[in-house]
């Protein structure tokens, strides 16, 4: 009785805004409260050097501005998915940039894409408000890398995440085994990753292998995988292919390492350049919203874990029962963590310092 009573106090805590706003994103292009209050937002062309860019501006005047960083997609920029949460950002007052990423509208995985990140960050306008940076899943990659060059640290006030990694190596581990362990922990726990999600991995990474025989045996490989058909005979598959294959149907967690070692140079050396966990984020003091869902078929919890400890200044927020991206279907207790960390959002939004808050 305690717990229900405090839970609802919590709640009764929490401001309309954030409860509003996170109806909207639920609801994607649906109907919402907010839509039926809040005039619709516009979106236009916007100029970010190297690359295009949307810009959603608000019905109502702008409080602050922040860049949504695309995921691994084809259609980037102009993602289905993606669309309707720049316009739920733009009905709370944001001004909102979307650049596309070059390396993931092709669907590969590349540390690059961290300069049109940079690019993007640079070219907001320089008012109205605090400016920030959100990023979902593998885009945080990029994102931290943008945030670590100082030009651009200087110009952001919060990041933002959801469901975002901080070693490669973890991360694959996971996708390839369903196994993970906090930090310093040495007994591995074990999730369900979802199939796809590694598949999709592999497509994301085929087209960096030097022979074009192997990218495309991978390619049809992962395709066949993901639509549960018979792929290729391995026969007509070079050793950089097969090395990739023998790491996603790798199932022991502690020979994970010894995969990705005999993996192509190409690909090792892209992996290394996108795990944050050789970056520098002790030295980035931009203040960070971490929210991670603990049970994520694609990126475990322990990943935004280990983000909090190696960034100076992060909040942290797990929501119970929340998949990697999709706020429906949530428990009373993972609503309200979700609640808790969109009102640090919309508290940032306003220029507090949500770190300072402890």
């Amino acid at each position: 009785m305690r717990r229900a009573v405090l839970a609802l106090s919590l709640l009764a805590a929490c401001a309309h805004e954030p409860a509003r706003f996170l109806a909207d994103v639920e609801a994607g292009p649906g109907p919402s409260a907010l839509k039926e209050t809040t005039p619709p937002p516009t979106r236009e062309p916007f100029a970010v050097p190297g690359t295009e860019a949307d810009l959603y501006r608000p019905g109502t005047p702008a409080r602050a501005r922040i860049v949504l960083v695309p995921g691994l997609s084809e259609a980037g920029r102009r993602d289905a998915r993606l669309v309707p949460f720049a316009e739920s950002l733009a009905r709370i007052g944001f001004l909102v940039v979307v650049p596309d990423l070059p390396a993931a509208r092709r669907l590969s995985a590349d540390a690059s894409d961290a300069e049109a990140v940079a690019a993007a960050v640079l070219a907001l306008p320089d008012t109205p408000g605090p400016a920030g940076l959100a990023a979902i899943s593998y885009a945080a990659g990029p994102a931290f890398l943008a945030a670590l060059r100082p030009d651009v640290a200087a110009r952001l006030d919060v990041i933002a995440t959801l469901g975002a990694y901080h070693d490669t190596e973890a991360m694959l581990t996971f996708l390839v085994t369903g196994a993970y362990r906090a930090p310093e922990a040495t007994a591995w726990r074990f999730g369900t990753p979802r199939p796809e999600a590694l598949w999709l991995f592999v497509l994301a990474n085929a087209a960096a292998l030097p022979d074009a025989r192997d990218v495309a045996w991978l390619r049809r490989t992962a395709e066949a995988r993901l639509a549960r058909r018979e792929g290729p005979p391995i026969a007509e598959a070079g050793a950089a292919a097969r090395a990739v294959l023998a790491l996603a149907e790798e199932r022991d967690p502690d020979a994970v390492p010894g995969r990705i070692a005999a993996l192509p140079e190409v690909l090792r050396t892209a992996l290394a350049r996108l795990n944050l966990a050789d970056s520098a984020l002790g030295g980035l003091g931009v203040c960070a919203i971490l929210v991670h869902g603990t049970r994520d078929p694609v990126i475990p919890w322990t990943e935004s874990l280990r983000l909090a400890r190696a960034l100076p200044r992060a909040r942290l927020h797990l929501v119970p029962d929340l998949d990697h991206v999709d706020p429906r279907g949530l428990s009373f207790s993972g609503r309200l963590a979700l609640l808790q960390a969109a009102e640090d959002l919309l508290a940032a939004r306003d220029g507090a310092d949500v770190c300072a808050a402890g």
